[in-house]
């Protein structure tokens, strides 16, 4: 079987017809055959050192743990990652100075009411324990 150059006269029902003929290959790992086995032994919580020693004890398949990890690594479905990103700049907002920005955080009135303290702090005094929550 040669192939011709792309520019050739060969027409593509003839191409394609080479490429039907192709064998398919044969799985390259050991593992290939056993890929529900492993994946059921997977979802019912069974460890890849778990999974190595059954196929030691019921099949005599030596196989390492980090092996049966890159199989099943691979064979994976690859979840899309979404990509994070900025929300771009928003040029309409007036541009205020940061001593305004503090200025009004400051003139603000606090949502948070005020929570009573059982310590008063005064600066030449030790603590000490009021019996009112920090009224005195």
């Amino acid at each position: 079987m040669t192939l011709q150059p792309s520019g050739s006269s060969m027409e593509g029902s003839t191409i394609s017809a080479v490429f039907s003929d192709l064998p398919s290959k044969p799985p390259r790992s050991k593992l290939e055959p056993h890929l529900e086995l492993i994946r059921e032994l997977r979802r019912k919580g069974q460890t890849y050192r778990g999974v190595a020693r059954l196929f030691q004890e019921r099949l005599g398949l030596s196989v390492a743990p980090s092996t049966l990890h890159s199989f099943v690594k691979v064979r994976a479905k690859h979840r899309k990652r979404t990509q994070f990103e900025l929300p771009p700049a928003e040029v309409t907002a007036p541009q205020i100075s940061a001593a305004d920005r503090i200025a009004a955080l400051k003139a603000r009135p606090s949502n948070q009411p005020r929570k009573n303290s059982r310590f008063v702090f005064r600066e030449n005094e030790p603590l000490t324990l009021t019996g009112r929550g920090g009224e005195q």
